[in-house]
Order: C-alpha cells, then structure tokens, then sequence
C-alpha cells in the first residue's frame, strides 16, 4: 500500500541520490584546481596546466546539472511537505539566506568568471580567486547540514503551547544553540572529507575510462588518488564520530540505523519513537561495501591497475548513496526527529496529550497531508504507479545518457 511517507522518502531519495555526487564533484573541483593550476604554473609544468583546464572543464556541466536536482529538491520539499517547508523558512531563516547567497548570487556568477579568466589571469591571482570560490561554495554545505544536523536533533528550540496556531502551538530556535549541535560539526566535516575523497575517486574513474596516455591524464589519476585516499580515510573518521553523535542524541535514527532502541530510551516511549524503516541491514552491508571500496582503492594506489580505476567509480557512487538515502530515511516516521529529553520535558510541564500532539505534527505524514488525494488515488488505481514507476525508469536512463554525453563533450573542449 503506499503511504504519503513511502512517496516523500522515495522522491526526496531519488533526488538526494542524483544532486549529492554532482555536488560533491563540484565542491571537490573547486578545492583541488586552484592548487593543481599554483603548483603548475610555479613549476612551469604543462601537465598541471591541461589537468587544471580538463577539471574547469567538468565544473561548468556538472554544476549546471547539480543545480537543477537542488531546484528540484527544493520544489519537492515545497511541494510534498509544505508545513514542514514553512516552518523551516521561519525558524532557520537565516540559515536558508546565507546558502542562497553564497550558492546563487556569489558561486554562480563567479564560476563563470573563474572559468573563463582562466589562462588569461597570472596564475598566483587566478588560483587565489579559485580559493575564494571554493571558500564561498562551501558554505552551501556548512549551511544546509545544519539543517540537517537539526531535523535529527533539533537542538535550541522551544515548544510553548499557542491556540492560536494552525499546529497548536509555537516553534521557535536560538541560532546560536543550533550551531552548537553535537552532530552539526562530525557532519559537516564528514560531508568536505566525502566531497574530497569522491572527487579523487572520479579522476581516477574519468582518467582511466577515456584514458589515452596522455600526461595529464596520468598526473590526473596520481593527484586523484592521493587525495581519494587521504581523504576517503578522514571521511571514515568523521563520519564514526557522527555515528556516535546519532546514536547519543537522536532515537529514531539510532533505532533505524542499528536496528534496536538506544539504551537511554525508556520503555514508555518506545512506540513513540519506534522507527518506519529498520535500515540495520543496508547500514552494515554500505559499511562492508565502503570497506571494500577502501581496499580497492589501496591496491590501486600500489598497483595502477585500469579496470580497478573504473570499478571504483560506480562503487564509490553506490557507497555515497547508499549512506545519504540510509541517513535521510532513518528520520522516518518524524521530518524532524523530537529529542527525548524534550518529549519528558513536555509531558511533565505540559501533559501526555499536549506531548503527543507535538510529537505527530513533526511526523512526515503530519506534514505532507496534502498527498493524501494523491495516495488514495494511486491506491484506487494502482496502474497509475506501474505507469509512473516506467516513466520514472525511462528518465533516470535519460539522465545517465545526457551526463555521459555532456562530459564526453567537455572533456574533448
């Protein structure tokens, strides 16, 4: 039977797992060219230089793609779960300005600068605003995971009773506090360290695909796995602690993910928090299979194998988004998951039904109650969803096709 929470997760899982590689190649680029493009023209090395125009090369079509999966995200969460998006625009409303900010009105026109003062600029001032650039698309991430960060524990808010209000009472958030929350920093450091690691791991899988023994394609695999390795071990770090940190703070996620209740969780609010999604399984086997990539990845660096360059790429992409869909699904059955402190607080200040009523409304049914025709309808008609789920199929081919071509193109340029 399928429910508004099996539509919202599968919609927002699709779009989560197309726009998070792309904007993890895009954050990795403009990190890694400005030192590749300083170190080549200082060396006076061509290699450096043809990499560093390759890399510029990838940046414009994989931004412009990622770009439009974030706009759809964006839509989806408008269009799914309004109430929720409502109240995230209110609460967190300088948070959402500053990634808009440093994402559209500063990253875009400034990409397009880079891009094309490239060669043309003395490298040490080029390679400067490439680090500016870097710095400013980088607080897209520091931003947006802090709404992340808060959805599983949403740290510094304050729930008073309002009659007045559509959902019965008010919602409101000390800033500050929420920067303070213990899964905001593990994450965020976790997410740069990814962006890093995989970027590597797709010069490596770009290099070896189209490999042609050209010098800068050999560099390209070098710095690529140097990087991925580095940085594919500080990601395993990170995200450890970040782990911890969800187990520590967030019950239904720490439930879904390990597959039985946290030990601070009282028995008396179990089925409060119980989770939609066991994820226990998928949880160990991306760790098996992230395990693996990181060996794969070791024998490569000793050896330079091809067809282990290209067997890193899918594997890798698989592992990223294997942990996003595991890490947004846990949430399920809350779009934002109440802490258990503050369900105890709430019951002793306020009482058991007020406690309640708060806890449903944070729930993803709760807040995308405007799918309910949509549901109903499908579940009347289900050929609507074979229909849909084709369709759906024949995009996604679509996509693939068009991402392939478009970076075929560009590495010809």
């Amino acid at each position: 039977m399928v429910t508004s929470t099996s539509v919202v997760a599968g919609l927002l899982s699709w779009a989560f797992d197309v726009h998070l590689p792309l904007v993890y190649t895009v954050l990795g680029i403009l990190w890694i060219t400005p030192f590749i493009e300083y170190i080549g023209g200082k060396r006076m090395d061509s290699r450096y230089s043809d990499l560093a125009k390759v890399m510029l090369n990838y940046l414009i079509v994989v931004y412009a793609i990622g770009g439009v999966f974030g706009t759809i995200i964006t839509v989806f969460l408008a269009g799914l779960m309004p109430v929720f998006t409502n109240l995230a625009g209110i609460i967190l409303w300088p948070v959402w300005a500053t990634a808009i900010v440093a994402g559209v009105i500063i990253t875009i026109p400034v990409i397009g600068m880079y891009y094309r003062t490239y060669n043309t600029w003395n490298y040490k001032n080029h390679a400067i605003l490439g680090i500016l650039l870097a710095i400013s698309a980088s607080l897209i991430p520091l931003m947006f995971r802090l709404v992340f960060a808060y959805t599983a524990f949403p740290a510094g808010t304050s729930i008073t009773p309002d009659p007045s209000s559509i959902i019965g009472f008010d919602l409101s958030v000390n800033v500050f506090k929420a920067f303070m929350n213990p899964l905001y920093l593990p994450l965020y450091a976790s997410t740069m360290s990814a962006a890093l690691a995989f970027t590597g791991i797709m010069m490596i899988f770009g290099f070896s695909v189209r490999y042609k023994g050209l010098p800068h394609q050999d560099l390209g695999i070098l710095v690529g796995k140097r990087i991925a390795l580095v940085f594919g071990t500080l990601y395993g770090i990170f995200t450890s602690i970040y782990l911890y940190e969800v187990y520590e703070n967030s019950a239904t996620m720490a439930w879904s993910i390990f597959g039985s209740p946290p030990s601070y969780l009282p028995s008396a609010l179990q089925a409060v928090f119980k989770p939609t999604y066991l994820l226990n399984e998928a949880f160990y086997a991306t760790v098996s299979i992230a395990l693996l990539l990181f060996v794969i990845l070791v024998v490569f660096y000793l050896k330079n194998n091809r067809t282990l360059g290209i067997i890193l790429g899918p594997v890798s992409i698989a592992v990223l988004d294997l942990a996003e869909t595991i890490d947004l699904l846990a949430h399920a059955p809350y779009a934002v998951v109440p802490p258990v402190s503050v369900a105890e607080n709430l019951i002793h200040t306020y009482g058991v039904q007020f406690a309640l009523t708060v806890v449903k409304t944070l729930q993803v049914s709760t807040l995308s109650s405007t799918l309910d025709f949509l549901v109903q309808l499908i579940n009347k008609l289900p050929p609507l969803l074979y229909m849909s789920l084709i369709l759906f199929a024949f995009f996604n081919v679509l996509l693939i096709i068009v991402i392939y071509f478009a970076l075929a193109w560009r590495e010809e340029r």
